[in-house]
Order: structure tokens, then sequence, then C-alpha cells
């Protein structure tokens, strides 16, 4: 971890999406004061660079159209082929800082709180800042263990995590000899700041979908206790989800299709498919602007894999409106064709304003309280939640309900990690860690000169390397076996 100086506390916000606009006055200070001014450091410390992204491109979600014409970003290759490192040319590792630097920001706000009894006037916001810290400090927690150590499994509890500061002291002065914390430690200090963010956050009013509210905390919660194996904790974080907020019908977006000359015209340039009132299924936006992610360009290298589209489309005689997230709609006899492929991601466009990533949506809390039903024999509950899913996604003409009776255990998982898969598809790089909890499998990608890479099944570099910078920190610190 680098060194961060904090003598002065300069928070710039300038936080714009085409959806709405982060309004907090900045704090132009030499140090933080007031819990108003608390609260704009915290928002100073939420991700705004992309923290997973690049992550997709190590996955099944992706594949590279070798006759595509424009120029390469050679930083993404490493990620593509799987090289023993993910940092390109000695270039700085951007996905270990950031989360770092996010931690380093909640930390400020729970040293300067700790043992501090708010006003009664300043009580509700004193909560509300506390808990956002918390929260966004399991958040980072999270992705630095599921990038940078084993996954969460009974054999891999006392292995090397990651480092795993509490304070914004530890962040500060303690710059080398950094210790790795083990993975077992490290997702219980997840737990114990989810549950501490929880008492704060209860009952509070959202300010935000670019801030952790209470809704969007027990859905980050659903998701921790699936990764722990924690299914009944897993169902009753995402049931309240569930229960609080309704999923958007994508039959509305039919009338718009049908006023367009062309379906290919339906999701590009100016207006993604987040531009419909799918928006509002979004709790939590984050990590950076979405517009310019590696799979928009209908030029571009990195693609969707077209196994995500045909999930969209199982049956031809059924539209299932997710289809329109990636498929290219290119003609199959124009020029453009062999440039374009069949795929192309549509969930977001070029707009003017900035668009921010996916961190948590409501279809999240759906899939992974169907998967936590399959997994403790609740076979029926998870057909019936993907029912509850896909009567929203499939044109009302054409939906046919899943029968219960046509599926086994083993089959019912199947489906809904394959509901999992095109839910998530490019959302907060959930596609790698799924795959890690999964069973690491093999994977295959296609590149230059014909060469194929293979991550083998259980390959070592499902697990990232510790970054060259703290390897030079932290010369004692064990490295990730490769």
């Amino acid at each position: 971890m680098k060194k961060i100086f904090y003598t002065h506390v300069l928070i710039l916000l300038t936080l714009f999406c085409s959806c709405d606009l982060l309004d907090i006055k900045p704090v132009n200070s030499m140090l933080p004061v007031s819990v108003e001014d608390f609260e704009s450091v915290l928002l100073g410390g939420y991700p705004r660079s992309d923290f997973f992204i690049n992550t997709d491109l190590a996955t099944d979600n992706v594949y590279a159209n070798l006759n595509a014409t424009s120029a390469v970003t050679k930083s993404y290759e490493p990620w593509f082929v799987w090289a023993a490192t993910h940092q390109y040319n000695g270039a700085e590792d951007g996905y270990w800082k950031q989360l770092y630097q996010s931690i380093f920001y909640a930390n400020t706000v729970l040293d300067e709180f700790a043992g501090k009894t708010p006003s009664a006037e300043e009580k509700n916001l004193f909560e509300t800042v506390r808990g956002e810290a918390y929260a966004l400090r399991a958040y980072c927690y999270f992705y630095l263990v599921n990038y940078y150590a084993e996954n969460y499994a009974t054999e891999n509890m006392e292995k090397p995590g990651v480092p795993m500061p509490l304070s914004a002291k530890d962040v500060h002065q303690n710059t080398q000899n950094n210790v790795r914390i083990p993975v077992g430690k490290v997702w219980e200090q997840i737990e114990k700041d989810l549950e501490e963010a929880s008492k704060d956050l209860q009952g509070k009013e959202s300010k935000s979908k670019y801030r952790f509210d209470y809704i969007s905390l027990q859905a980050f919660k659903a998701r921790v206790y699936l990764f722990m194996n924690k299914y009944e904790e897993a169902i009753e974080a995402a049931s309240y989800v569930i229960d609080a907020k309704a999923l958007f019908d994508m039959n509305e977006i039919q009338a718009y299709l049908d006023g367009l000359d062309k379906i290919s015209n339906a999701f590009s340039y100016t207006y993604g498919f987040i531009d419909t009132d799918y928006r509002n299924e979004v709790l939590f936006f984050v990590g950076g602007k979405a517009n310019g992610n590696p799979y928009y360009y209908y030029k571009t290298r990195f693609k969707p894999a077209e196994e995500l589209l045909n999930l969209c489309k199982r049956d031809p005689n059924v539209v299932d409106y997710r289809r329109y997230i990636f498929e290219s709609n290119a003609d199959p006899e124009s020029a453009d064709y062999v440039e374009q492929g069949p795929t192309v991601y549509r969930m977001f466009a070029t707009q003017q304003s900035d668009c921010y990533y996916i961190g948590l949506k409501l279809s999240e809390a759906y899939v992974t309280r169907a998967e936590a039903y399959v997994r403790t024999g609740e076979k029926d509950l998870a057909i019936a939640d993907l029912n509850r899913l896909l009567v929203t996604r499939t044109k009302s003409d054409d939906y046919v309900e899943l029968d219960k009776a046509d599926f086994t255990d083993e089959t019912a998982l199947q489906r809904v990690l394959e509901e999992r898969r095109v839910e998530l598809a490019f959302d907060a790089g959930m596609r790698w860690l799924d795959l890690r909890r999964l069973g690491k499998p093999m994977l295959q990608h296609a590149y230059e000169n014909g060469q194929v890479y293979t991550l083998e099944q259980g390959d070592l570099r499902y697990v990232l390397q510790i970054p060259e910078s703290e390897q030079l920190n932290s010369p004692d610190m064990p490295l990730n076996p490769r």
C-alpha cells in the first residue's frame, strides 16, 4: 500500500451520471471538523475508478474477435491470456490501489468517530456516515480477499489473505512490511463490519444510489453470505431486498422497440439499456465511468461471448429482452459483420454525461436466494424465484412458467447458475468471483496466431499476484504461488 497523506483534505466531488447527480458540497479545508465534513471525506472514498471490469477478460463471458481492426489496449492482454501477473509492463496495480485508498477513507471516518457521542441534532447523520464507512470497508475487503487470496473454504482459512489495516494510522505509517492476515480472519472482519453497518443504517433514509443504504447493504450481505455458504443468512438478507423493491418489467420497452425503424438502433450511441427504467433495479452505482467499458464499441477486440446471447435465445420463438443487452444486430450479409460479430455489450452507451458501473442490483437478490434455496434442498422455491424473475424478462405473449416437476436438484442448480450468469454479466466483476467459488473450472481463450491459452481446473492463476509495489514495500510478504 502506498503512503497516503491526509494532512490536507481536499475533496472535489464531480460525480455525474446520466441518471443522477451526486449533489454534495465539497470540503475545502485543512482538516475536517464537523460531521458534514466527514461525510464529504467518506464520499471521496467511494471508488471512482474501475476496480473489476478487467476481471471479465479472464472469464468465459468474453472472447477475442480477431477480425476486429481497432487497436488492442495492451494492458487488457495479461488478463485475457492469464499471464503470471495481471500488471502490464510494470504499470501500477490500480485495483489494489483503489480498494486500499477507499479503505483509508473509511478508516479515517471510523477513527474520528470512535468513542464520540454526537449531539441529538447530529445523531442521525453521524450514524449514517459511520454505517456507510463500515459498509464501504467491508465491500473493499470482500474484493481484495476474492482477488488476491484463496476463496472461502474450510481448507483455506489459515492461508495468506490480504493486509487488513483497521485504522487510517495503519495505512499512513505502516507503508512497509505489511502482513497478510489469514483468509478466515478477513472474512470475519467483513462480517463484523456488515453487522455494525446494519445497526447504523437501519431506519435511515437513502441518500443516493452512489452511497450504501440499508437496502443495498442487505443485498451485499446476501452476496457475502452466499460466498460463505451461509445459505439461511443469504436467504434472509436477499428476502429483505426482494420485499423492499420491485423488478422492472422489461415488457415496458416493447413500445419503444415498436417505434424504431431498426432494432439495431435500439441501444447504441446515446441510449443504452441502463437508460430505460431498468435503472430502477440498480441499488448501488460504483467504480468509475461505464460508458468507456472495453466491450461496448462494435469494432473492439474483446466482446461478450456468444454463449451469453444464446442463454437469452433458448427458444427462437420466445423474446427474452435481455438479448438486446448482448446482441449486435449486425446484418450477417454486411461487410461490417465480420468485424463486429454477433455480440456487443449494450448496457451502457456513449451518453454525454457519465454513467457509472452497476455495483449491486435487485435481480442479484433473486438469483442469490434461488441458489441458496437449491443448496438447502428447497428446489421448488428456487424455481419459483426464477419464475418471478423471468416473467419480467420475457415478452408477455411468449412467457411460459418453468414447471418445478421438470427439474431435479442438479438441473435446478444448473438453471439457477445460468440465469445468474446472464443477470450479472459484467456487473461488479461477479463472473470471475463466481468462477472462483464454483470450483475454478478449466477455461480456454483463443487469441492471436491461432494460439489457445488454457486456465486449468483449479489453476493457481485464479488468484491474482500481489502487486509489484507491495512486493517492494514488504519483501517478506509471501507471494501467491504460480
